[in-house]
């Protein structure tokens, strides 16, 4: 079985791991984790909690794509499409906010995450496409 090799993306295609919107993002919620949230001397639901859901599309979203590319299951480098955001904000809430509470006893159902998941992955798809977003 060959795998699709990643081509050296053409100028103005979506660089996956090289985005500048991911990389935005991962440095936000290494900079929260590890500088923030130690030294906060209070709880804080933001900076414990919805800003990490806030991140979870613009940092999860183009790791995902670009194993899909790599399988050869995504045709081309384009920036995410609004239905591959839809589609992997319908799974993840799924799974984070229905299978982890109630079927592994993991965590809580938080409707308020699922808004975060959603206010993230718009905001990373504005960013991700700022012609139409203007338009």
């Amino acid at each position: 079985m060959k795998t699709a090799a990643l081509p050296v993306p053409a100028r103005g295609s979506f660089r996956y791991a090289l985005d500048p919107v991911f990389l935005g993002a991962l440095a936000i919620y290494v900079v929260n984790r590890a500088v923030i949230k130690p030294h906060l001397h209070a709880y804080s639901a933001f900076f414990h909690g919805h800003l990490d859901d806030t991140l979870l599309v613009p940092v999860a979203l183009p790791v995902f794509l670009m194993v899909y590319r790599l399988l050869g299951l995504r045709p081309d480098n384009a920036a995410p499409r609004w239905w591959e955001i839809a589609l992997h904000l319908a799974v993840w809430s799924l799974f984070f906010k229905w299978f982890g509470p109630v079927v592994l006893h993991q965590s809580v159902a938080d409707p308020v995450d699922v808004a975060c998941y959603a206010g993230g992955g718009l905001a990373a798809w504005v960013l991700w496409h700022p012609s139409i977003a203007s338009s």
